[in-house]
């Protein structure tokens, strides 16, 4: 207690939005948000709490032998790898792991998806384990999020591999899954509920599916279809400013409308197949020449490798599909085209293609940073790939907290973009404040989309006594040139930078990047900093930041030129 209340001391202290927002609400100056009931969406007032229903598999699958696993081997937990032993299969829930994401990831049987390969043995020993310590307990393992994940993926081993118990067990324990996620939904008011109640009503609609659970089925189904108006924009994005996150959620409402359809519910399946659709159109625009930019947060559910190529309708997920499955999805996503550039830029990607050059970035329009969400401060950063190879890139984030590189990663510090006397361009955004207190701080940002490129501008900076900041990318058919505007009074200190996955050296006031490319900037020599890009959570390789510095007075203009060489 005393130890969070520190912590809040120190963020008023240390954050002049933050108290700016606090004095403001004590004098009535700024709406706090409407009230709500923490769990309790409104449209499921009255079918709350679940009552008892008795399960029966729909679709029986068959049942494993109880025969225990007799080799060594090993499973992948995000970036760890924890060693099997047959003389003792407790120990993979007892080993202790620092990172509380890789410890739910335990408890969600996340392997099950991302290792088919492992012998399906293991699968009943380290259920029956499980089961043993935790199916009455509280706690982590039974977070509603780690709760949907685990059921999902108990669901789909059973049907790919066989029940890890008997089918009457098996039913009630997963039927026991449903009330405790209903019971802790994450609802938190339309302004603080994140992506996670789309996915609790993703576990209930599975649950629901497979066990002939109508409640749990219904409520499910509800959740995910108020939950697409809500966090699916209008354009079809996922509003929460993650490309990762957004394949996420294509492979989530495809996964609940092939469940649908399994379970010959035409009418749910007709209106999922359509927000799946939504979503794979903008998966379509999202990707670039060279593959997917991992712009904004990575999710730690599964690597970015694993759903690579889902807006093509195939990757490692619909591998583990049963044929018929992957060939509806297969079907969608030829039968789905992909998202006008301008349907994109309204939900804020920029996107354009010009010659060897593509290039995406991220420009909500309220310039702010999603919240809740998991976009970064990266405004007027851009990933660019040349000739279908990353060139500059989005580090992205190696995982999750508020100190350490969680913080770093999530900062302008370590993306390409304009930084202005080592501030983030928009202050820390709070899910709390309202829309007009986030205006009297930190005003929009504008697209422009050209014939040869793009233009972003914002005044995010406001707070220094920057009044706009613009950053505009011209394509040649071997050139870039990025021009930086900044309209300041006063002296501040300024960083252009770039971050890249290739070879760097420097000749001169020459940047040679990887033999594909030269950046200049007159009479500016610049300073390389090494950086991690981020792959997957927890695991990435390193980079370089090429930075140019310098202090001006009063408005500025300085341009960056990129050659290509190949």
């Amino acid at each position: 207690m005393i130890s969070q209340l520190k912590r809040k001391i120190g963020q008023v202290i240390s954050d002049r939005v933050l108290r700016k927002w606090l004095i403001g609400r004590m004098l009535g100056r700024y709406q706090a948000p409407a009230t709500f009931e923490p769990h309790h969406p409104l449209y499921l007032h009255h079918q709350l709490p679940l009552s008892p229903e008795t399960p029966h598999w729909q679709i029986p699958p068959k049942v494993l032998s109880n025969e225990l696993p007799i080799a060594q081997t090993s499973i992948q937990i995000l970036s760890q790898r924890l060693a099997l032993d047959p003389e003792s299969p407790r120990a993979l829930f007892n080993e202790p792991i620092a990172d509380i994401e890789a410890e739910l990831a335990r408890h969600r049987f996340a392997w099950i998806p991302l290792m088919p390969e492992i012998d399906a043995a293991w699968f009943v020993a380290l259920w029956g384990v499980w089961r043993d310590q935790f199916m009455v307990s509280n706690g982590w393992a039974w977070h509603p999020y780690t709760a949907a994940e685990r059921a999902v993926n108990l669901i789909d081993g059973a049907r790919r591999c066989g029940a890890p118990d008997t089918l009457d067990v098996l039913a009630q324990d997963l039927a026991a899954h449903a009330p405790e996620i209903a019971r802790q939904l994450e609802y938190f008011g339309n302004h603080n509920t994140s992506n996670h109640l789309a996915n609790n009503g993703r576990g209930l609609y599975r649950i629901g599916c497979a066990l002939d659970l109508s409640q749990s089925r219904h409520i499910g189904f509800e959740i995910l279809c108020h939950e697409a108006k809500r966090i699916v924009l209008e354009g079809g994005s996922l509003r929460e400013g993650s490309t990762h996150y957004h394949m996420l959620y294509v492979r989530n409402y495809l996964d609940v409308w092939l469940t649908a359809v399994r379970h010959q519910r035409i009418q749910e399946a007709e209106q999922l197949r359509d927000i799946a659709k939504r979503l794979l159109a903008v998966a379509k625009s999202l990707v670039l020449s060279g593959g997917l930019p991992l712009i904004g947060d990575i999710s730690p559910d599964c690597s970015p490798a694993h759903l690579a190529g889902i807006h093509n309708g195939v990757c490692s997920w619909t591998h583990t599909l049963p044929k018929n499955e992957q060939h509806l999805i297969k079907t969608l996503a030829e039968e789905t085209l992909p998202a006008p550039f301008a349907q994109l830029q309204n939900d804020g990607w920029v996107r354009a293609d010009i010659g060897k050059w593509s290039m995406l970035t991220s420009a909500p329009s309220s310039g702010w940073p999603y919240m809740p969400g998991h976009a970064h401060q990266d405004i007027s950063s851009a990933e660019i790939h040349l000739n279908e190879q990353p060139l500059f890139v989005d580090p992205g984030r190696g995982a999750y907290g508020e100190s350490g590189n969680a913080a770093l990663y999530r900062s302008s510090v370590v993306h390409g973009g304009v930084r202005i006397d080592h501030q983030d361009p928009y202050p820390a955004n709070k899910p709390y404040y309202s829309d007009a207190f986030r205006q009297s701080v930190a005003g929009p940002a504008s697209t422009r989309i050209k014939s040869d490129g793009i233009a972003i501008s914002h005044d995010g900076y406001r707070r220094l006594g920057v009044n706009a900041v613009t950053r505009s990318w011209t394509f040649r058919d071997s050139t870039i040139n990025i021009a930086d505007t900044i309209q300041a009074q006063g002296t501040h200190h300024i960083e252009q930078s770039l971050v890249t996955p290739c070879a760097v050296t420097i000749e001169s006031n020459k940047v040679i990047i990887g033999g594909n490319a030269i950046v200049r900037v007159s009479g500016k020599r610049p300073s390389l900093r090494p950086v991690t890009i981020w792959q997957a959570y927890g695991s990435g390789i390193t980079g370089t930041q090429i930075v140019f510095e310098q202090t001006t007075t009063g408005p500025w203009h300085g341009t960056i030129e990129i050659e290509s060489i190949i």
